[in-house]
């Protein structure tokens, strides 16, 4: 992704914002889904969440 010269758009589910789930599977589901977020974002020029169709940048 670092070496990349061209626009590269990644569209991710938000998945941590919830209730703790009940099950080991789940719960490892959210915090790799969460990590490899956090380590997109560290490489991306810009980082959006959009939340009901609204665009929020954060970075």
């Amino acid at each position: 992704l670092v070496a990349r010269r061209s626009s590269l758009f990644i569209v991710s589910n938000e998945v941590g914002m919830g209730i703790v789930p009940d099950n080991e599977l789940s719960r490892r589901f959210r915090d790799l889904s969460g990590y490899l977020n956090q380590k997109v974002a560290e490489i991306a020029d810009e980082v959006y969440l959009v939340t009901a169709g609204i665009p929020i940048k954060i970075k």
